[in-house]
């Protein structure tokens, strides 16, 4: 478990002109609140680390874990692989830890020699200290230029091929504000668990980036809403490569399974270099759970077209992509069945309500995915409005007029069933406790005979969907 936090700011709405929103002080309280909230979900806090051996970094140390630190003093963890060959290179992975943590986080939770174990991955502290032994990446040009002085000496004395970037929570936004700040010295990144904050820079010199944001949908510090409002900025910063990987039921802690998957998906989708492909390929191929469908297609439609990449590999990949495609088909025949003659206008307790949603969060960019998805597009995008307005309602009188929340949330899950934001956990818990609490409410009548009609048919639909969606997809459910 990790106990990284985040900072409040969410993506802009303008990519060239943007401006931070949140003060000192918010901020502060902020990351207080979270560090609270995740020690209690936790448990306990962080167990003490022990340091790796120091030795300076070069192409001789190899195969272990070492601690060494750059001419500005920013220390760092790294590991290169024991197969290092100078003269070819190798990939490097920059690990960017949450809030008021330190370098030991990325190995405590990405094994090395594991993880990326063709790259070289360094995990560094966060770029300015606490003052409490922990660190923060801030969202200041000082701190990018402390990072970038210790990427430009990575480079110097080992040889570099690419640079891909994993930030966790805090670290997450660090990443996208620095592969923003530094286009040409990063091929792609993976951010989890945050947003984007405003002032990130998107522009048309970004686009060789491959960027996934990835957030568990049941994350109690960072809302995940937060990462679907940071991959609409980039969607309309017109990025060419850019994913939203949801993780169903996940919190907000890191998993490497998914991180793996996601990072390959980036490499593969970027490099130019054929065995590097296969490479990325392999890695998705050989996952046995959590599997990634679309980021397993995406690579293997990439590798089938490429001429360099082994026919043994290219074979593979054909493969991959039947399969992959066979699970889409199966999902909209599963779909079809649970609809019968329904046309798909109304709230039922059935498991296309809540599959749905699910089919086309995972399977997007799968071609019978979006074919279903053009066939749906004129309700999906009737569903993706009510849910703007609703859900903008609710979120504005919640605190004040709990009343007129719940009666938001309702026509919400009534209007919006089929648009996946609608099945927030923490709103759809919040519409059951204040129906428990109708009389101390004042609840209207009808109101309440709305619910009782619509909520608890929602939330059943959403089981049998996901149940559905499940036996649909095996590993990859």
């Amino acid at each position: 478990m990790s106990l990284a936090q985040c900072p409040p700011s969410t993506s802009g709405r303008d990519a060239s002109q943007r401006r931070a929103s949140t003060t000192v002080s918010e901020y502060d309280a902020l990351v207080m609140k979270s560090f609270r909230l995740a020690i209690a979900l936790a448990g306990t806090a962080c167990p003490a680390l022990a340091d790796a051996p120091e030795m300076e970094i070069g192409p001789t140390a190899r195969g272990e874990t070492y601690t060494w630190q750059a001419a500005n003093g920013l220390r760092y963890e790294y590991f290169i692989p024991k197969d290092y060959d100078h003269g070819e290179g190798a990939a490097l992975t920059l690990i960017m830890h949450g809030s008021n943590l330190d370098r030991r986080w990325g190995f405590a939770n990405h094994a090395a020699g594991e993880f990326r174990p063709h790259d070289i991955v360094v995990s560094p502290d966060g770029t300015t200290s606490n003052g409490s032994g922990g660190f923060n990446s801030l969202q200041r040009r000082a701190d990018l230029e402390r990072m970038h002085e210790l990427h430009e000496e990575l480079k110097s004395v080992l040889n570099v091929r690419a640079t891909y970037l994993y930030g966790h929570s805090q670290g997450s936004f660090f990443s996208f504000y620095y592969a923003g700040a530094y286009p040409g010295d990063v091929q792609g990144l993976v951010g989890q668990a945050s947003g984007v904050w405003i002032g990130t820079e998107q522009s048309r010199r970004h686009h060789h980036q491959a960027v996934v944001l990835m957030h568990g949908t049941a994350d109690p510090v960072v809302s995940y809403g937060q990462s679907v409002g940071g991959h609409a900025s980039y969607v309309d910063a017109r990025y060419p490569l850019v994913r939203l990987r949801s993780l169903d039921g996940w919190n907000h802690w890191p998993h490497q399974n998914q991180t793996e998957q996601q990072l390959a998906w980036v490499e593969g989708m970027t490099t130019t270099d054929a065995e590097a492909l296969e490479a990325a390929f392999e890695t998705l191929d050989g996952m046995k759970e959590w599997r990634d469908p679309v980021a397993l297609y995406q690579v293997a439609r990439r590798l089938v077209e490429t001429e360099g990449a082994s026919k043994r590999a290219r074979n593979h990949a054909r493969r991959a992509v039947r399969e992959v495609e066979e699970l889409a088909r199966r999902n909209v025949k599963a779909i079809e069945r649970s609809l019968g003659k329904g046309k798909g206008d109304k709230l039922s307790d059935d498991a296309w309500v809540g599959q749905v949603p699910l089919f086309l969060r995972h399977f997007r960019g799968v071609d019978a995915c979006d074919d279903f998805s053009k066939k749906w597009q004129k309700r999906l995008e009737r569903h993706a409005t009510a849910a703007k307005k609703h859900g903008a309602e609710y979120y504005r009188v919640r605190e004040r007029k709990p009343a007129d929340a719940f009666e938001a949330g309702i026509e919400l899950v009534n209007t919006a069933f089929l648009r996946y934001s609608t099945a927030e956990p923490k709103r759809l818990d919040q519409l059951e406790r204040w129906r428990e609490d109708a009389k101390g409410l004042k609840l209207k009548k009808s109101v309440i005979k709305s619910y009782d009609q619509t909520v608890p048919v929602y939330r059943s639909a959403l089981e049998k969907g996901a149940a559905a969606f499940k036996k649909a997809n095996g590993p990859f459910g």
